[in-house]
């Protein structure tokens, strides 16, 4: 079937052709004829014909009634097609043909022309009607776009603090680090402290508090021998 484009465009004095396929008569007796004439030259060259089953006279006489029947008949076939229609085509330009089409309409109906156009004032509400929806459209967009651009400059603040906080662990890293090696340092030198000596300062030492403890049994014993004496001054014997 046609389509709706080429049924819009199709010319009115041409007629809408289906293809189908069909048994053809023309193509039909040029094969038949061809194949006479092939037959009958094939018989005059075939020195013993079907291999010798009929004698060369009768391979003549058929020679002399295929191959005229045959090429006679394809000549024949020729002519006729010849007079046969075939496939051909007209070029239809759109443009062309819509304003042919409207002129034989009109001249064949006796019409007049009438031009759709819109009057100026619908044109300006329609121009009117667009130009604010456009407006919503590109107030939306910039809304749209403030807010993008807010929401990068947001990521954009936490980032740089972020940024900051790893700055400053990184120092305090660096501090533990001095502090560490600091330490390290104290330790050898710890590591350099003779073990004589040791012994001899804590030998020292433990004489100190033992002369410290000897001092506070004499201490003691004078506060006890006091007591006594004020206990004997008070009593009334």
């Amino acid at each position: 079937m046609s389509s709706s484009i080429e049924s819009k465009y199709r010319p009115k004095n041409l007629p809408i052709y289906f293809t189908y396929r069909s048994f053809k008569l023309d193509s039909f007796f040029v094969g038949l004829f061809g194949a006479a004439a092939v037959f009958g030259v094939l018989l005059k060259i075939w020195k013993k014909p079907f291999w010798g089953m009929i004698s060369p006279e009768t391979g003549q006489a058929m020679y002399d009634i295929f191959m005229p029947i045959g090429f006679l008949g394809e000549a024949v076939v020729f002519i006729i097609m010849g007079f046969m229609k075939g496939d051909a085509y007209i070029e239809v330009y759109p443009d062309e043909q819509d304003d042919s089409a409207a002129e034989e309409e009109v001249s064949q109906h006796g019409g007049v022309i009438v031009n759709m156009q819109l009057p100026d004032s619908l044109k300006r509400i329609i121009e009117e009607k667009v130009s604010a929806q456009l407006d919503n459209k590109v107030s939306e967009l910039t809304n749209l776009l403030v807010s993008d651009i807010q929401h990068t400059r947001n990521l954009l603040s936490d980032t740089n603090q972020m940024n900051s906080r790893i700055v400053e662990v990184a120092g305090n890293l660096n501090d533990l680090s001095t502090k560490t090696r600091s330490f390290g340092d104290s330790l050898g030198e710890f590591e350099k402290i003779n073990s004589s000596n040791i012994s001899k300062n804590a030998a020292a030492i433990s004489n100190k508090l033992e002369s410290a403890n000897n001092e506070l049994q004499v201490f003691e014993d004078e506060m006890k021998k006091l007591a006594n004496r004020f206990r004997n001054f008070n009593s009334p014997n």
